[in-house]
């Protein structure tokens, strides 16, 4: 049963990204590599080049993390595989991670299974707190607690069912509006705790401030709060697509913590916690505003081939 991953690259670090293809090649039948016009793309295509079975599609601009995963899904699926890892240019997988994401898969309802995420800039649990819990958890929320791209195995079949990503989205919440039309389909989403993937979210710092937040069981607990540490152009897009995923999905989740509601928390703690607070201000105002005003299509999945291979 082939299996091939992708990875979507914007200026990466390449020192990291020749990291995060050294790990995932051993792992799957073929590495699939969309950029999105980096300006280091040469730096890109020479580590792609140091390496049998990875491919390089270049993208003539940055077209976003949405089409940049359908255009690789299409590719994967041009080539055989059945089942499709996707991973963020900053993410290095462990040994044995993909054997052990598939070995949860058998059930032909699960369309993804993902591993337990560290974020590298925040304090992650000990290999003792990770045993203890269980082997595998279902999500039940396509956002809050939901499933990311990074790390994440996915059925091609149920992908393709649901079109892929809405490409509308560009950035931020891509992921979270795939994970609920998957569920809208029946489908089931799986965390496996027996493999963890350092992973990093912005560049968060930690705070005073302690939280109350729910794990995925639905368990109370306190946390320390993290400052997000995202940009402007990161905030224009956490607002703008917090209101695209409410509009199209209100119907089945109504006005929750999986879209705008989390929005005055988001804008609170930028205030409180961030720099450069007027600039992120006016760009969660923009976003909101475009959020509403953007038509959103029945399916934004499919778009014109805008890239080339190398």
């Amino acid at each position: 049963m082939m299996i091939a991953a992708g990875i979507v690259t914007f200026d990466p670090d390449l020192a990291r990204l020749h990291d995060n293809v050294a790990a995932i090649v051993p792992q799957v039948d073929r590495v699939l590599v969309f950029d999105n016009s980096s300006e280091n793309q040469d730096g890109v295509r020479s580590i792609v080049r140091s390496f049998a079975n990875v491919t390089l599609i270049c993208g003539t601009e940055n077209f976003g993390i949405g089409y940049a995963l359908n255009r690789l899904a299409e590719a994967a699926q041009r080539e055989g595989a059945e089942w499709f890892v996707t991973l963020d240019q900053d993410s290095v997988c462990p040994p044995g991670m993909v054997d052990t994401l598939r070995a949860t898969a058998s059930d032909a309802t699960v369309a993804m299974v993902t591993p337990y995420i560290c974020d590298r800039n925040k304090s992650t649990p000990s290999a003792e707190e990770l045993a203890l819990l269980p082997e595998t958890e279902i999500f039940t929320q396509p956002a809050r607690r939901g499933a990311i791209t990074s790390g994440a195995l996915v059925r091609l079949s149920a992908w393709a069912n649901v079109h892929g990503c809405d490409e509308i989205f560009f950035i931020d919440y891509v992921d979270y509006d795939l994970n609920q039309r998957l569920m809208d389909k029946g489908y089931v989403l799986i965390r496996n705790n027996r493999t963890q993937l350092l992973h990093e979210v912005g560049a968060a710092r930690p705070t005073w401030l302690r939280v109350p937040r729910k794990d995925m069981s639905g368990t109370w607990q306190i946390e320390r709060f993290y400052a997000f540490g995202h940009s402007p152009f990161r905030c224009y897009y956490k607002a703008r697509n917090r209101v695209l995923f409410t509009r199209k999905h209100w119907r089945k989740l109504g006005i929750s913590h999986e879209g705008i509601y989390q929005l005055p928390q988001q804008i609170a703690l930028t205030i409180l916690f961030e720099p450069d607070k007027l600039a992120k201000l006016k760009a969660f105002a923009r976003g909101v505003r475009d959020g509403i005003l953007l038509d959103l299509q029945p399916d934004a999945s499919s778009a014109p081939e805008r890239n080339n291979h190398t």
